[in-house]
């Protein structure tokens, strides 16, 4: 039986043996990241560290992310990452996904935890325990009182933000109005995508994903965390989104060139290993001899 089956996929067996490749990354990246799907496509610029060019170690538009489940509770976030020098993807902090309030319905988030503020409803203000341990020239509270980092209402600032050097401004009065209006008591984390950078008042400033409803107008709380980006592979969501014809305007030119590239080896490979297999066969050397005789020895 196993040798008429041989006989049927000898013809395809470039194809079977690329498809057998695939099938077992996909179970391996499966196993390592404990949920499906394993892998997320980023369709936005969002985590881009420029507007022309793809960077590898860096999530850029059309990149495969391979996400790790992940209950939220071991998320570091710049602030928390800022003195041990823990970095993800160019930046201080891990990356997360998170579902938008929480809901499957909507289209998940790929962005940098930046700082995990905790409600204080006895004041109805926020506490930053981690901003204690940050430099005192890294951050500022908008209060005459440096240092202080509990009961703050006002806002929270972190200087010196990513590849820009960007001041990140959490309006907490905002945000407790918010609190307030919706009867909301809960914690969570203030996220914002590498590239969501505005230069005004003659200094970049981050746009965080709170700051705006179109995002998430909620600090994301650890239940709504789907899991942590730990790897990327660069370009191959680009397959998907030509396909779907849902390819932004955003995408970086060496990256439709490296996608370019990859595909012409997945073919490439293959194919000339089969072509040396068969010119080295023709010569008398049978590079699968090995292989085969042990197979006659198990029948």
């Amino acid at each position: 039986m196993s040798g008429k089956l041989l006989g049927v996929l000898k013809p395809y067996k470039v194809l079977v043996g690329g498809l057998l490749i695939i099938a077992l990354l996909l179970l391996a990246v499966f196993i390592y990241a404990g949920m499906w799907p394993p892998v997320y496509v980023v369709e936005s610029a969002s985590m881009q560290h420029s507007d022309e060019r793809s960077y590898l170690g860096v999530i850029d538009t059309g990149d495969l992310v391979i996400v790790q489940s992940s209950d939220g509770s071991e998320v570091r976030t710049y602030v928390d990452s800022y003195l041990d020098g823990h970095r993800t993807f160019g930046d201080y902090g891990d990356v997360i996904v998170y579902e938008r309030y929480g809901r499957s319905d909507y289209t998940p988030i790929i962005h940098r935890a930046m700082l995990r503020l905790e409600y204080n409803s006895t004041s109805s203000s926020f506490d930053v325990p981690s901003l204690a341990a940050l430099p005192e020239d890294k951050w500022g509270n908008g209060l005459s009182e440096e240092g202080r980092w509990w009961d703050l209402t006002d806002v929270v600032e972190v200087y010196d933000v990513g590849y820009r050097s960007a001041v990140l401004r959490v309006d907490l009065s905002s945000l407790l109005d918010y609190y307030a209006d919706r009867n909301l008591d809960h914690d969570g984390i203030i996220t914002m995508g590498d590239h969501n950078i505005i230069f005004t008042g003659g200094q970049y400033v981050g746009i965080y994903d709170q700051s705006t409803s179109a995002i998430c107008r909620e600090p994301v709380m650890d239940e709504w965390i789907v899991g942590e980006a730990k790897a990327e592979l660069p370009w191959l969501g680009l397959i998907k989104l030509w396909v779907n014809g849902n390819m932004p305007a955003s995408t970086p030119d060496n990256s439709k060139t490296g996608i370019v590239v990859v595909l012409a080896l997945i073919v490439a490979v293959p194919l000339a290993l089969d072509l040396t297999g068969m010119m080295l066969q023709k010569r008398g050397i049978d590079v699968w001899a090995r292989i085969k005789d042990k197979l006659r020895r198990k029948k």
